[in-house]
Protein backbone atom coordinates (compact mmCIF):
# COMPACT_ATOMS: atom_id res chain seq x y z
CA UNK A 1 0.00 0.00 0.00
CA UNK A 2 1.44 3.19 -0.94
CA UNK A 3 1.55 5.05 3.10
CA UNK A 4 1.49 1.88 4.59
CA UNK A 5 4.68 2.02 7.15
CA UNK A 6 6.82 -0.59 8.99
CA UNK A 7 5.10 0.87 12.33
CA UNK A 8 1.77 0.56 11.13
CA UNK A 9 2.46 -3.51 10.03
CA UNK A 10 4.82 -4.31 13.13
CA UNK A 11 1.76 -2.63 14.76
CA UNK A 12 -0.33 -5.18 13.36
CA UNK A 13 1.43 -8.21 13.79
CA UNK A 14 1.63 -7.06 17.45
CA UNK A 15 -2.01 -7.07 17.87
CA UNK A 16 -2.25 -10.65 16.36
CA UNK A 17 0.19 -11.68 18.18
CA UNK A 18 -0.35 -10.37 21.69
CA UNK A 19 -4.09 -11.15 21.58
CA UNK A 20 -4.02 -14.64 19.17
CA UNK A 21 -5.74 -12.33 16.62
CA UNK A 22 -3.28 -12.78 13.76
CA UNK A 23 -5.91 -14.31 11.74
CA UNK A 24 -7.81 -11.08 11.35
CA UNK A 25 -5.06 -9.38 10.23
CA UNK A 26 -2.53 -11.23 8.20
CA UNK A 27 -4.47 -12.07 5.16
CA UNK A 28 -4.80 -8.53 4.81
CA UNK A 29 -1.19 -7.36 4.91
CA UNK A 30 -0.58 -9.76 1.64
CA UNK A 31 -3.90 -8.30 0.24
CA UNK A 32 -2.82 -4.53 1.06
CA UNK A 33 0.31 -4.58 -1.06
CA UNK A 34 -1.80 -6.13 -3.94
CA UNK A 35 -4.01 -2.17 -3.55
CA UNK A 36 -1.48 -0.19 -5.17
CA UNK A 37 -0.65 -2.41 -8.35
CA UNK A 38 -2.29 -0.78 -11.46
CA UNK A 39 -5.37 -2.60 -12.74
CA UNK A 40 -5.94 -3.66 -15.86
CA UNK A 41 -7.40 -0.77 -18.55
CA UNK A 42 -6.27 2.30 -19.93
CA UNK A 43 -6.07 5.52 -18.23
CA UNK A 44 -4.50 6.08 -14.69
CA UNK A 45 -5.89 6.32 -11.10
CA UNK A 46 -9.03 8.20 -10.63
CA UNK A 47 -8.44 8.25 -7.20
CA UNK A 48 -5.08 9.25 -5.83
CA UNK A 49 -3.26 6.59 -3.67
CA UNK A 50 -3.46 9.25 -0.45
CA UNK A 51 -6.95 10.05 -0.94
CA UNK A 52 -8.63 6.78 -0.79
CA UNK A 53 -10.86 7.58 2.24
CA UNK A 54 -13.67 6.33 4.75
CA UNK A 55 -16.08 8.27 6.75
CA UNK A 56 -16.37 6.45 9.57
CA UNK A 57 -20.07 6.10 10.25
CA UNK A 58 -19.77 3.12 7.72
CA UNK A 59 -17.88 1.23 10.40
CA UNK A 60 -19.78 3.18 13.21
CA UNK A 61 -20.10 -0.26 14.90
CA UNK A 62 -16.66 -1.50 15.79
CA UNK A 63 -15.58 1.74 17.69
CA UNK A 64 -17.07 1.45 20.39
CA UNK A 65 -16.67 -2.57 20.69
CA UNK A 66 -14.37 -3.95 23.32
CA UNK A 67 -11.12 -4.07 21.24
CA UNK A 68 -9.06 -7.37 20.90
CA UNK A 69 -6.36 -5.99 22.80
CA UNK A 70 -8.28 -4.88 25.46
CA UNK A 71 -9.84 -8.92 26.17
CA UNK A 72 -12.72 -8.88 23.65
CA UNK A 73 -13.64 -12.44 22.62
CA UNK A 74 -16.23 -11.32 20.38
CA UNK A 75 -16.01 -13.50 16.96
CA UNK A 76 -16.79 -12.49 13.57
CA UNK A 77 -16.52 -13.40 9.80
CA UNK A 78 -14.01 -11.01 7.85
CA UNK A 79 -13.39 -12.72 4.78
CA UNK A 80 -12.36 -15.78 3.23
CA UNK A 81 -8.77 -15.86 1.09
CA UNK A 82 -11.39 -16.39 -2.59
CA UNK A 83 -12.73 -13.14 -0.84
CA UNK A 84 -9.88 -11.47 -0.42
CA UNK A 85 -8.68 -11.54 -3.59
CA UNK A 86 -11.84 -10.08 -5.34
CA UNK A 87 -14.50 -8.99 -3.21
CA UNK A 88 -16.57 -8.99 -6.17
CA UNK A 89 -16.37 -11.95 -7.46
CA UNK A 90 -16.50 -13.77 -4.18
CA UNK A 91 -18.53 -11.58 -2.30
CA UNK A 92 -20.06 -15.02 -0.34
CA UNK A 93 -16.91 -16.64 0.67
CA UNK A 94 -17.28 -15.12 4.14
CA UNK A 95 -14.02 -16.95 5.82
CA UNK A 96 -13.53 -18.56 9.07
CA UNK A 97 -14.56 -17.07 12.80
CA UNK A 98 -11.99 -14.88 13.83
CA UNK A 99 -11.42 -12.45 16.84
CA UNK A 100 -13.21 -8.95 15.71
CA UNK A 101 -11.14 -5.40 15.96
CA UNK A 102 -13.11 -3.45 18.39
CA UNK A 103 -11.60 0.50 18.89
CA UNK A 104 -10.00 2.62 17.25
CA UNK A 105 -6.61 1.52 17.35
CA UNK A 106 -7.63 -1.88 15.44
CA UNK A 107 -10.25 -0.52 13.04
CA UNK A 108 -7.35 1.99 11.83
CA UNK A 109 -5.20 -1.02 11.38
CA UNK A 110 -7.67 -2.52 9.29
CA UNK A 111 -8.87 0.09 7.06
CA UNK A 112 -5.47 0.93 6.92
CA UNK A 113 -4.09 -2.54 5.50
CA UNK A 114 -7.22 -2.58 3.23
CA UNK A 115 -6.02 0.36 1.57
CA UNK A 116 -7.57 3.54 2.93
CA UNK A 117 -5.09 6.24 3.79
CA UNK A 118 -7.65 9.31 4.80
CA UNK A 119 -10.23 8.99 7.46
CA UNK A 120 -13.47 10.90 8.33
CA UNK A 121 -14.55 10.87 11.41
CA UNK A 122 -18.58 11.10 12.69
CA UNK A 123 -17.56 11.77 16.31
CA UNK A 124 -14.48 10.95 18.08
CA UNK A 125 -15.27 8.64 21.36
CA UNK A 126 -15.23 5.26 21.39
CA UNK A 127 -15.24 2.25 24.19
CA UNK A 128 -12.86 4.01 27.17
CA UNK A 129 -11.47 0.36 28.08
CA UNK A 130 -9.61 0.34 24.68
CA UNK A 131 -6.45 1.47 23.67
CA UNK A 132 -6.10 5.34 23.87
CA UNK A 133 -9.25 5.50 25.91
CA UNK A 134 -11.52 8.80 25.22
CA UNK A 135 -12.86 11.53 26.70
CA UNK A 136 -16.14 13.90 25.25
CA UNK A 137 -16.01 17.83 25.21
CA UNK A 138 -17.50 18.89 28.62
CA UNK A 139 -20.94 19.56 29.25
CA UNK A 140 -20.22 22.61 31.02
CA UNK A 141 -17.42 23.66 29.57
CA UNK A 142 -15.01 23.26 32.32
CA UNK A 143 -11.15 24.01 31.47
CA UNK A 144 -9.98 20.57 33.12
CA UNK A 145 -12.49 19.12 30.90
CA UNK A 146 -11.39 20.24 27.97
CA UNK A 147 -7.88 20.06 28.02
CA UNK A 148 -8.70 16.39 29.08
CA UNK A 149 -10.74 16.17 25.86
CA UNK A 150 -7.53 18.32 23.75
CA UNK A 151 -5.78 15.40 25.40
CA UNK A 152 -7.27 12.72 23.88
CA UNK A 153 -6.95 14.22 20.52
CA UNK A 154 -3.34 13.67 21.01
CA UNK A 155 -4.18 9.77 21.48
CA UNK A 156 -6.22 9.75 18.71
CA UNK A 157 -3.58 11.37 16.69
CA UNK A 158 -1.01 8.98 17.74
CA UNK A 159 -2.85 5.83 16.30
CA UNK A 160 -3.54 7.71 13.08
CA UNK A 161 0.10 8.61 12.80
CA UNK A 162 1.30 4.91 13.62
CA UNK A 163 -1.14 3.81 10.31
CA UNK A 164 0.03 5.60 8.14
CA UNK A 165 -3.39 7.49 8.02
CA UNK A 166 -4.49 11.28 7.50
CA UNK A 167 -7.94 13.11 9.25
CA UNK A 168 -9.81 14.68 6.72
CA UNK A 169 -12.99 15.73 8.28
CA UNK A 170 -15.81 14.79 11.01
CA UNK A 171 -19.10 15.53 11.23
CA UNK A 172 -19.04 17.19 14.29
CA UNK A 173 -20.33 20.29 16.18
CA UNK A 174 -21.96 23.43 14.42
CA UNK A 175 -22.43 26.55 17.06
CA UNK A 176 -27.09 26.48 16.77
CA UNK A 177 -26.81 29.70 18.89
CA UNK A 178 -26.26 32.25 16.06
CA UNK A 179 -27.50 31.87 12.72
CA UNK A 180 -25.40 34.71 10.99
CA UNK A 181 -24.40 38.50 10.68
CA UNK A 182 -28.20 39.25 9.78
CA UNK A 183 -29.87 36.98 11.61
CA UNK A 184 -32.12 38.43 14.99
CA UNK A 185 -30.63 35.76 17.29
CA UNK A 186 -27.96 38.37 17.99
CA UNK A 187 -24.21 37.03 18.69
CA UNK A 188 -23.41 33.19 19.26
CA UNK A 189 -23.34 32.36 22.79
CA UNK A 190 -20.63 32.55 24.77
CA UNK A 191 -20.31 28.37 25.27
CA UNK A 192 -20.79 27.90 21.84
CA UNK A 193 -18.40 30.09 21.02
CA UNK A 194 -15.65 28.42 23.56
CA UNK A 195 -16.41 24.83 22.21
CA UNK A 196 -16.40 25.91 18.43
CA UNK A 197 -12.80 27.38 19.34
CA UNK A 198 -12.34 23.87 21.45
CA UNK A 199 -13.21 21.18 18.25
CA UNK A 200 -11.31 23.50 16.27
CA UNK A 201 -8.33 23.50 18.33
CA UNK A 202 -9.04 19.00 18.51
CA UNK A 203 -8.61 19.21 14.92
CA UNK A 204 -5.83 21.04 14.39
CA UNK A 205 -4.15 18.56 16.68
CA UNK A 206 -5.38 15.73 14.43
CA UNK A 207 -3.88 17.84 11.58
CA UNK A 208 -7.49 17.69 9.85
CA UNK A 209 -7.86 20.55 7.22
CA UNK A 210 -11.89 20.44 7.39
CA UNK A 211 -14.04 20.17 9.81
CA UNK A 212 -18.20 20.07 9.33
CA UNK A 213 -21.37 18.45 9.50
CA UNK A 214 -23.70 15.58 8.21
CA UNK A 215 -26.43 18.02 7.85
CA UNK A 216 -27.38 20.92 5.17
CA UNK A 217 -26.11 24.57 5.72
CA UNK A 218 -29.67 24.97 6.51
CA UNK A 219 -32.93 22.73 7.19
CA UNK A 220 -34.06 21.72 3.63
CA UNK A 221 -37.79 21.71 4.79
CA UNK A 222 -37.76 25.26 4.10
CA UNK A 223 -37.11 25.96 0.42
CA UNK A 224 -37.31 29.44 0.74
CA UNK A 225 -34.59 32.00 -0.55
CA UNK A 226 -34.52 34.29 2.50
CA UNK A 227 -33.36 31.30 4.95
CA UNK A 228 -30.46 29.68 2.52
CA UNK A 229 -29.15 33.56 2.03
CA UNK A 230 -28.64 33.62 6.02
CA UNK A 231 -26.92 30.37 6.29
CA UNK A 232 -24.63 31.65 3.72
CA UNK A 233 -23.57 34.44 5.61
CA UNK A 234 -23.37 32.17 9.26
CA UNK A 235 -20.82 29.49 7.11
CA UNK A 236 -19.05 32.09 5.41
CA UNK A 237 -18.39 34.26 9.30
CA UNK A 238 -17.84 30.19 10.67
CA UNK A 239 -14.96 30.31 8.01
CA UNK A 240 -13.35 33.41 8.70
CA UNK A 241 -12.80 32.30 12.63
CA UNK A 242 -11.78 28.77 11.32
CA UNK A 243 -9.57 29.35 8.80
CA UNK A 244 -8.00 32.14 10.47
CA UNK A 245 -7.36 30.99 13.46
CA UNK A 246 -6.77 27.79 12.71
CA UNK A 247 -6.14 27.00 9.06
CA UNK A 248 -9.49 24.82 9.18
CA UNK A 249 -12.08 25.38 6.84
CA UNK A 250 -15.86 24.46 7.35
CA UNK A 251 -17.95 22.46 5.47
CA UNK A 252 -21.71 21.14 5.58
CA UNK A 253 -23.23 18.22 3.64
CA UNK A 254 -26.03 17.09 1.78
CA UNK A 255 -28.87 14.70 1.48
CA UNK A 256 -31.39 14.78 -1.63
CA UNK A 257 -33.53 17.80 -0.24
CA UNK A 258 -30.43 20.24 -0.64
CA UNK A 259 -30.63 19.68 -4.52
CA UNK A 260 -34.61 20.53 -4.49
CA UNK A 261 -35.39 23.57 -6.37
CA UNK A 262 -34.99 27.05 -4.30
CA UNK A 263 -38.60 29.12 -4.02
CA UNK A 264 -37.34 32.70 -5.23
CA UNK A 265 -39.84 33.79 -7.12
CA UNK A 266 -43.40 35.37 -6.83
CA UNK A 267 -46.78 33.89 -5.84
CA UNK A 268 -48.32 31.38 -8.55
CA UNK A 269 -51.18 29.46 -8.92
CA UNK A 270 -51.05 26.16 -10.34
CA UNK A 271 -53.27 23.43 -11.44
CA UNK A 272 -50.86 20.09 -12.15
CA UNK A 273 -49.98 17.80 -9.71
CA UNK A 274 -45.98 18.52 -9.44
CA UNK A 275 -44.42 14.77 -10.07
CA UNK A 276 -47.51 13.50 -12.64
CA UNK A 277 -48.81 16.17 -14.21
CA UNK A 278 -52.38 15.15 -13.35
CA UNK A 279 -54.87 18.18 -12.76
CA UNK A 280 -55.35 19.20 -9.43
CA UNK A 281 -57.28 22.56 -7.77
CA UNK A 282 -55.93 25.47 -8.01
CA UNK A 283 -53.41 26.12 -5.40
CA UNK A 284 -51.19 29.24 -4.65
CA UNK A 285 -47.24 28.51 -4.48
CA UNK A 286 -44.27 30.34 -4.44
CA UNK A 287 -42.54 30.02 -8.25
CA UNK A 288 -39.11 28.36 -8.62
CA UNK A 289 -36.52 29.76 -10.89
CA UNK A 290 -34.62 26.43 -11.61
CA UNK A 291 -31.64 27.05 -8.98
CA UNK A 292 -31.10 24.77 -6.50
CA UNK A 293 -30.90 25.23 -2.60
CA UNK A 294 -27.06 24.68 -2.09
CA UNK A 295 -26.53 26.33 -5.48
CA UNK A 296 -27.88 29.59 -3.89
CA UNK A 297 -25.65 28.83 -1.21
CA UNK A 298 -22.78 28.38 -3.40
CA UNK A 299 -23.84 31.60 -5.03
CA UNK A 300 -24.22 34.61 -1.81
CA UNK A 301 -20.82 32.47 -0.14
CA UNK A 302 -16.99 33.36 -1.39
CA UNK A 303 -15.59 30.88 -3.63
CA UNK A 304 -12.07 31.10 -2.24
CA UNK A 305 -13.44 30.77 1.48
CA UNK A 306 -16.95 28.26 1.41
CA UNK A 307 -16.97 24.69 0.20
CA UNK A 308 -19.05 21.63 0.88
CA UNK A 309 -19.34 17.97 0.86
CA UNK A 310 -21.18 16.72 -2.09
CA UNK A 311 -22.91 13.03 -1.04
CA UNK A 312 -22.79 11.70 -4.74
CA UNK A 313 -25.44 9.76 -4.11
CA UNK A 314 -28.04 11.77 -2.25
CA UNK A 315 -27.67 13.68 -5.34
CA UNK A 316 -28.02 11.12 -7.91
CA UNK A 317 -31.33 10.31 -5.32
CA UNK A 318 -31.98 14.21 -6.27
CA UNK A 319 -31.58 13.52 -9.79
CA UNK A 320 -34.37 10.91 -9.42
CA UNK A 321 -36.81 12.81 -7.00
CA UNK A 322 -36.78 16.57 -8.00
CA UNK A 323 -37.48 16.59 -11.60
CA UNK A 324 -40.21 18.96 -11.72
CA UNK A 325 -41.02 22.32 -10.44
CA UNK A 326 -43.32 24.79 -11.17
CA UNK A 327 -42.03 28.51 -12.88
CA UNK A 328 -42.86 31.88 -12.10
CA UNK A 329 -45.47 31.64 -14.63
CA UNK A 330 -46.93 28.60 -12.65
CA UNK A 331 -46.09 26.11 -15.09
CA UNK A 332 -45.25 22.62 -14.36
CA UNK A 333 -41.66 22.16 -15.70
CA UNK A 334 -39.15 19.44 -16.10
CA UNK A 335 -36.20 20.10 -14.97
CA UNK A 336 -33.55 17.12 -14.31
CA UNK A 337 -30.32 17.70 -12.08
CA UNK A 338 -27.23 16.66 -13.24
CA UNK A 339 -24.91 16.00 -10.23
CA UNK A 340 -21.26 15.25 -12.50
CA UNK A 341 -22.33 18.97 -14.30
CA UNK A 342 -22.82 20.98 -11.08
CA UNK A 343 -19.80 19.69 -9.83
CA UNK A 344 -17.55 20.43 -13.14
CA UNK A 345 -18.86 23.94 -13.45
CA UNK A 346 -16.99 24.72 -10.26
CA UNK A 347 -14.96 21.62 -9.16
CA UNK A 348 -12.85 23.10 -6.15
CA UNK A 349 -16.02 24.19 -3.82
CA UNK A 350 -16.21 20.45 -3.58
CA UNK A 351 -12.82 18.71 -1.92
CA UNK A 352 -15.30 16.38 -0.04
CA UNK A 353 -17.26 13.93 -1.44
CA UNK A 354 -19.16 11.07 0.26
CA UNK A 355 -18.72 8.22 -2.36
CA UNK A 356 -21.33 6.41 -1.71
CA UNK A 357 -23.10 4.23 -4.16
CA UNK A 358 -26.25 2.57 -5.36
CA UNK A 359 -28.04 0.04 -6.98
CA UNK A 360 -30.88 1.17 -8.56
CA UNK A 361 -33.97 0.54 -7.40
CA UNK A 362 -36.11 0.29 -11.08
CA UNK A 363 -38.64 2.67 -9.60
CA UNK A 364 -39.95 5.41 -11.97
CA UNK A 365 -39.08 9.12 -11.82
CA UNK A 366 -40.00 10.50 -8.90
CA UNK A 367 -41.22 7.23 -7.49
CA UNK A 368 -39.27 6.27 -3.88
CA UNK A 369 -35.41 7.08 -3.77
CA UNK A 370 -34.65 4.99 -6.96
CA UNK A 371 -31.65 3.28 -5.25
CA UNK A 372 -30.62 1.25 -2.58
CA UNK A 373 -27.37 1.83 -0.95
CA UNK A 374 -23.99 -1.01 -1.73
CA UNK A 375 -20.45 -1.14 -1.35
CA UNK A 376 -18.51 1.39 -3.80
CA UNK A 377 -17.59 -0.49 -6.85
CA UNK A 378 -19.96 -3.54 -5.74
CA UNK A 379 -20.99 -5.05 -9.68
CA UNK A 380 -24.65 -3.94 -8.65
CA UNK A 381 -23.49 -0.18 -8.82
CA UNK A 382 -25.14 2.25 -11.39
CA UNK A 383 -23.94 4.95 -10.43
CA UNK A 384 -21.32 5.52 -13.35
CA UNK A 385 -18.12 6.76 -10.23
CA UNK A 386 -15.32 6.31 -13.11
CA UNK A 387 -17.26 8.93 -15.87
CA UNK A 388 -18.16 11.45 -12.71
CA UNK A 389 -14.18 11.33 -11.18
CA UNK A 390 -12.94 11.53 -14.74
CA UNK A 391 -15.12 14.15 -16.02
CA UNK A 392 -15.08 16.18 -12.97
CA UNK A 393 -11.75 18.59 -13.15
CA UNK A 394 -9.33 19.34 -11.10
CA UNK A 395 -8.14 15.48 -11.06
CA UNK A 396 -6.27 14.88 -8.09
CA UNK A 397 -7.53 17.79 -5.89
CA UNK A 398 -11.01 15.74 -4.33
CA UNK A 399 -11.31 13.89 -1.65
CA UNK A 400 -13.57 10.89 -1.80
CA UNK A 401 -14.67 9.43 1.38
CA UNK A 402 -16.57 5.95 1.04
CA UNK A 403 -19.67 5.63 3.02
CA UNK A 404 -22.56 3.24 3.53
CA UNK A 405 -25.53 3.62 6.12
CA UNK A 406 -26.40 0.25 5.90
CA UNK A 407 -23.03 -1.43 6.01
CA UNK A 408 -23.13 -2.71 10.17
CA UNK A 409 -25.09 -5.56 9.75
CA UNK A 410 -26.66 -7.67 12.50
CA UNK A 411 -24.73 -8.88 16.22
CA UNK A 412 -27.20 -11.95 15.75
CA UNK A 413 -24.32 -13.72 13.18
CA UNK A 414 -20.63 -13.77 12.86
CA UNK A 415 -21.76 -13.06 9.25
CA UNK A 416 -23.46 -9.91 10.33
CA UNK A 417 -20.95 -8.88 12.99
CA UNK A 418 -18.31 -8.84 10.15
CA UNK A 419 -20.08 -7.04 7.44
CA UNK A 420 -19.06 -3.62 7.39
CA UNK A 421 -15.27 -4.56 7.79
CA UNK A 422 -15.88 -6.59 4.73
CA UNK A 423 -18.03 -3.75 3.10
CA UNK A 424 -14.80 -2.03 3.60
CA UNK A 425 -12.49 -3.91 2.35
CA UNK A 426 -14.19 -4.47 -1.09
CA UNK A 427 -14.83 -1.08 -1.16
CA UNK A 428 -11.18 0.68 -0.83
CA UNK A 429 -10.22 -2.66 -3.40
CA UNK A 430 -12.50 -0.75 -5.77
CA UNK A 431 -11.62 2.91 -5.13
CA UNK A 432 -7.80 1.62 -5.66
CA UNK A 433 -8.70 0.06 -8.73
CA UNK A 434 -10.62 2.78 -10.25
CA UNK A 435 -9.33 3.69 -13.59
CA UNK A 436 -9.99 5.99 -16.25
Amino acid sequence: MARETELSRRSLLKIGGACGAAAVFTPLLGAAEAVAEPAAGKGGRLIPAGKVGTITFTQRDIPGRLAIAAGSTTTAKLGGPDFLADPNANPTDFGPEVPLPGGWAELFAFLANAGFTQIEFAGYGQNALNPGGTAGYPGDGNAAGRQAYLDYAGRLRALLDANGLEAIGNHGFIPNTWNGPGSAGGAMSAADLLRFQTELEFGNILGTPYLGTGSDPTSANNRNIEPWTLAGEKWTALNDLSVNQFGIQMYPHNHDPAYNFLQDGPMVEVTQNRQTGAPIAPTVVRGESGKRLMQHYLDVTPADLVHIEMDIYWAHVAQHIHRWRYDWNGNRVEDIFDPLATVAQQTQRYPLYHAKDGDSTGQAPGVGQGYTMVPFGDPRSDIDYANFFADQGARGYHNPNYEQDNAPGSNATPEGRGQSLRAAYQSAFNMNRLRG
